[in-house]
């Protein structure tokens, strides 16, 4: 399965009310591509920040919030992953599409396939967390996920591959947050 198959899995699961934050590059691209929703905030030039800023919207909202990661991306901000499990807000949800690689910077090998990175999650505090590296279960995992109390995350192998590369989000970084911003007072 594809990152950006994996990404057009997930967002139909979502309730409409769910606040997604996309990491940037591919994940952001996809995300758009696949589902553009209101309440999805489409991260740019913040790498290893997306746990971070969703973890920041759990501890201020009452929807869920779901961090859609990449393991490289995770990688660069090991931090945020200790800081959620650490507060331990009960609606995030961090989901990492894991394909052993910094596919935004030019697909530099990443630690993942050496680290188990829900092991580590676990380890952080998350109440639930879990690996799924067979695409046959992805759906079953994703529900479950979903389903779990939180903070929950799962780890999703997803294959480096990417013969269909998503265009950019047409917005500016601006129209972006006041998008979220105006979706997110209602």
């Amino acid at each position: 399965m594809t990152r950006a198959e994996a990404v057009a899995v997930v967002l139909p699961l979502l309730a409409d009310d769910d606040i997604v934050v996309a990491a940037d590059g591919a994940i952001s691209r996809e995300a758009y591509r696949a589902h553009d929703r209101s309440r999805t905030f489409y991260m740019l030039g913040s790498m290893g920040q997306v746990a971070s800023i969703a973890l920041g919207l759990a501890l201020t909202r009452m929807e869920r919030v779901v961090a859609l990661d990449g393991d490289g991306n995770l990688l660069m901000g090991l931090g945020g992953l200790a800081l959620a499990g650490g507060r331990q807000p009960a609606n995030f949800y961090h989901l990492v599409l894991d394909n052993g690689c910094y596919a935004t910077t030019g697909g530099q090998p990443a630690l993942s396939q050496d680290v188990d990175l829900a092991a580590v999650a676990a380890g952080a505090g998350y109440a639930w967390a879990r690996r799924c590296f067979s695409a046959e279960h992805v759906t079953e995992a994703m529900t479950a996920w979903l389903a779990a109390p939180g903070p929950a995350f799962l780890d999703i192998e997803v294959d480096a591959s990417n013969t269909d590369p998503a265009p950019r989000v047409p917005m500016t970084p601006e129209e972006m947050a006041a998008r979220v911003r105006a979706a997110l007072a209602t």
